[in-house]
């Protein structure tokens, strides 16, 4: 017990002084951690078009991996899923992936999208009684986000939409679709 005391006492005097001298003692830890880049984040959006499945609610995460596992194409590219309503189509979705070839430090952040879901509504429902209204498909994109303010963004895209249960004849509207809403980045 008083050997442990005496050696006690010698470890709080060392580091008295190493904090006097400014200078501490090195102290051994693990293999190194890869770093976490800070270029990571989840974005809440609301707004209109496939982006928030109609009218409703966006969000677009970019996960954090780290520097040794990526090779830093990571941080261009994120996951987006949009849930909301389609005016005479009900309940609607997307999710897809998001590139920003510029990267994401830019107060406007060009990018480019693919994403699959409900593009659109059927135009003439008498000639398919008891179909779905809503229309599924693939949309590609090009759009922005928009630097407002701290962390909010104006998100705005143009899709082109091809449907895979419908020919575009039966659908209400045209290929070019669009989508707009703000985001808020945590």
């Amino acid at each position: 017990m008083k050997r442990r005391n005496i050696q006690f006492g010698l470890l709080a005097t060392a580091l008295l002084i190493s904090l006097g001298s400014g200078k501490l003692p090195a102290v051994e830890s693990g293999p190194p951690i890869a770093a976490v880049p800070e270029f990571a984040h989840l974005s809440i959006g609301s707004g209109y078009g496939l982006n928030y499945g109609g009218i409703g609610l966006g969000f677009e995460f970019s996960p954090r991996l780290p520097e040794k596992i990526g090779t830093g194409f990571h941080k261009y590219v994120s996951f987006a899923m949009g849930l909301g309503y389609m005016p005479d189509g009900g309940l609607a979705y997307s999710f897809g992936l998001h590139l920003y070839p510029l990267g994401r430090d830019l107060f406007l952040q060009p990018r480019l999208g693919v994403q699959y879901g409900v593009v659109a509504v059927v135009s003439n429902l008498y000639s398919y009684p008891g179909d779905e209204r809503r229309a599924e498909g693939v949309a590609f994109g090009a759009g922005f986000l928009l630097k407002l303010a701290g962390q909010v963004f104006l998100d705005a895209d143009v899709h082109y939409i091809i449907p895979v249960d419908y020919a575009m004849e039966e659908l209400a509207g045209e290929r070019v679709r669009f989508s707009a809403g703000l985001r808020y980045r945590l």
